[in-house]
């Protein structure tokens, strides 16, 4: 009877790890802030040079998939600075983390391609940093310290998002992976918490133009499934 159930039980499980694959993959993912141009105007005027516009992205993900779904928990690190060089100028660095998941329909599953829903949502948390960038002296920054110190405001929000993707099954790695993508996407990001204001540790900043998080985001990267190890049950006698 114990033997019978053992059977029954493993048959289960290599049905659903057929059925299931689980890989991990690394994104690049890039977008514009266009709809910013107030926040970097009020900056500006405050002799602060504003972030840029363009946005960049590492994003760690945990793919599922099946052959007709696919899903993704993922990690989002999200930097929008400026990379100039200049000397005792104040500069506004923005900063993001967050966490999501996403996930959908495959349109199209064969040899050497699919073609994917992605749908889901993101928490992220903002950060906007405000440098000196200059030079003083040690009996400058002792007498007053609080000047040299920059100033962090944050925002949060959570962006719910869908697009279109695509994976390129790549025959690369054989001997380390079972399956390769080359993977890309194109989402549309929109905030569901509407305008959220800036806050500080101990402070809420009422005239500063709130963070507008709503774009189209591009990514691309690859997503790696290894190889299934070997089994943990061996044979019964």
């Amino acid at each position: 009877m114990s033997v019978t159930l053992f059977t029954c039980a493993q048959a289960q499980t290599d049905t659903t790890v057929h059925i299931f694959k689980s890989g991990m993959a690394v994104y690049a993912e890039f977008g514009l802030l266009p709809n910013n141009k107030n926040i970097r105007t009020e900056l500006s005027r405050l002799n602060i040079k504003p972030f840029t516009s363009f946005m960049g992205s590492i994003v760690l993900a945990r793919r599922t998939e099946s052959e007709r779904w696919f899903s993704e928990g993922r990690i989002i690190i999200m930097n929008s600075t400026n990379y100039t060089k200049d000397k005792d100028d104040k500069k506004a660095y923005l900063n993001g983390f967050g966490i999501g998941t996403d996930g959908g329909p495959k349109l199209v599953n064969s040899t050497r391609w699919n073609v994917l829903i992605p749908i889901g949502a993101d928490l992220m948390l903002y950060r906007l940093k405000i440098k000196n960038n200059g030079s003083a002296t040690i009996s400058q920054v002792v007498q007053n310290p609080s000047s040299f110190q920059p100033i962090k405001l944050f925002t949060g929000n959570i962006n719910l998002h869908a697009g279109i993707g695509a994976d390129y099954k790549m025959n690369v790695m054989p001997k380390l992976y079972d399956k390769v993508y080359l993977s890309g996407k194109a989402t549309y990001h929109l905030p569901i918490l509407g305008k959220r204001k800036w806050k500080g540790e101990d402070v809420t900043i009422s005239d500063l133009s709130s963070l507008k998080l709503n774009q189209i985001y591009v990514q691309l990267g690859l997503v790696f499934f290894p190889k299934p190890g070997p089994k943990k049950w061996g044979k019964m006698h």
